[in-house]
């Protein structure tokens, strides 16, 4: 007898999402923020499944290293585990693929862009007792351990590779062409709620690449919960609203944007907009 599935409303979803983003960064778990994003989509998904197996990695990682704390062995065993035994790897495909936008999907087929691959490496880590931070370099998203004694740069994406600064400026030669030198700000630690925004704004990309405008608009209404004054959000917000017929939410959405915005270039357009809708209606 197969077990009963449990199916999540998405409102119930979107609600546990505004509560993981009240949270602090130190109690901010990225891998459960990841796959609340996806409930929406996959409403009998279980959260707390996919995190016992996350649990149980970065425990695994914890008993190899017993009580050490030389970084690069830690770091060895990580990839290790993830790369060699679990065989996660890079994911060449799509770039929207809605499946790399989705954290369930992700631990599924091992296998990820380099943001997602990112994240579970930072929840590994974490859970192993290595504190490890996103790194939105150009042309790829990393992860560093910062100490002391510096900094190690670890590419997920590429089976857990230590970079160089020189492979970060190939890295970055590839998106710019060589006309942008590697700077210390390129290196920047990113906070979880950024890394979780970056993760909606490509899902939002691929929603919009495939005209879902409802599954776009739903990840900019997380967007929004990350950052309710995000102008260009909200501008886009009452856009997709437009386009789905959606006039009042499509009205507040970009008031809201003006009101924000009074200097923007585009004021009197959106102004114009919303005069249109009212008289459409």
């Amino acid at each position: 007898m197969e077990p009963v599935r449990l199916f999540v409303h998405p409102a119930a979803a979107r609600e546990r999402f505004r509560e993981i983003a009240t949270r602090s960064d130190e109690d901010l778990d990225l891998g459960e923020a990841s796959l609340v994003i996806a409930l929406e989509e996959y409403p009998a998904l279980s959260v707390d499944d996919y995190l016992v197996r996350i649990d149980r990695w970065g425990e695994a990682v914890r008993e190899r290293v017993g009580s050490s704390h030389d970084v690069e062995r830690i770091v060895e065993e990580i990839n290790h585990l993830l790369f060699e035994e679990e065989g996660f790897h890079g994911d060449e495909g799509d770039y929207y693929d809605p499946r790399s936008s989705f954290f369930n999907e992700v631990l599924d087929r091992h296998a990820g862009r380099p943001l997602s691959l990112s994240i579970l490496y930072i929840e590994i880590s974490r859970r192993a007792g290595l504190p490890v931070t996103g790194v939105s370099l150009p042309g790829r998203f990393l992860v560093k351990v910062a100490g002391p004694w510096g900094e190690i740069l670890i590419d997920p994406f590429e089976s857990g590779q230590v970079l160089s600064t020189a492979e970060c400026q190939q890295i970055m030669d590839s998106v710019f062409g060589g006309a942008v030198r590697l700077r210390e700000h390129h290196l920047r630690s990113f906070g979880k709620r950024e890394i979780l925004a970056r993760l909606l704004a490509h899902l939002k990309a691929t929603h919009l690449s495939r005209r879902n405008l409802a599954g776009a608009a739903a990840a900019i209404d997380r967007l929004l919960i990350l950052d309710e004054r995000d102008v260009f959000e909200l501008r886009d917000r009452g856009t997709i609203a437009m386009e789905m017929h959606r006039y009042a939410d499509a009205i507040r959405y970009l008031e809201r944007y003006l009101e924000l915005t009074p200097g923007a270039e585009d004021y009197e357009r959106i102004r114009e907009q919303i005069e249109w809708i009212r008289g459409w209606n």
